[in-house]
């Protein structure tokens, strides 16, 4: 009998905690790992960022594991690093560079997978990260 190998992101996700699931995450987005993103994310994730109209990123929800992993890992551009942080009292992630936060990231899970993850980027919300 023959084993199939299936790739990792469509693999069953293991039942870890959300603080465990955004650790991972922020691993991944880290070293841009679109694989290891997308095995973190369920099948029917919608990714919605809030830019303001200041950072060049999509303006509608995404839905679907590769468009959302894709648009993770554009967040990561050339000095941005990720960090766990406490989020409106949720597990989450700031985005930081040059010594100011210029995003956030959180998720509602399902599945033991993101279902929903939020990003904000925009300045005027970010504002309290960076006084």
């Amino acid at each position: 009998m023959t084993s199939r190998r299936y790739p990792a992101w469509s693999r069953r996700a293991h039942r870890g905690t959300d603080e465990e699931i955004i650790a991972e995450l922020s691993k991944a987005m880290a070293t841009k790992d679109d694989e290891a993103i997308r095995g973190l994310l369920h099948r029917a994730v919608t990714l919605v960022i809030d830019s303001g109209g200041h950072v060049d990123t999509a303006s509608i929800p995404l839905s679907g594991r590769s468009a959302a992993s894709s648009e993770l890992v554009a967040l990561m551009t050339e000095g941005t690093t990720a960090a766990l942080a406490s989020i409106n009292s949720v597990p989450g992630i700031t985005l930081v560079r040059d010594d100011r936060v210029v995003g956030v990231i959180t998720a509602d899970f399902r599945s033991g997978r993101m279902a929903t993850v939020w990003v904000v980027c925009n300045p005027e919300k970010l504002r309290h990260w960076n006084r």
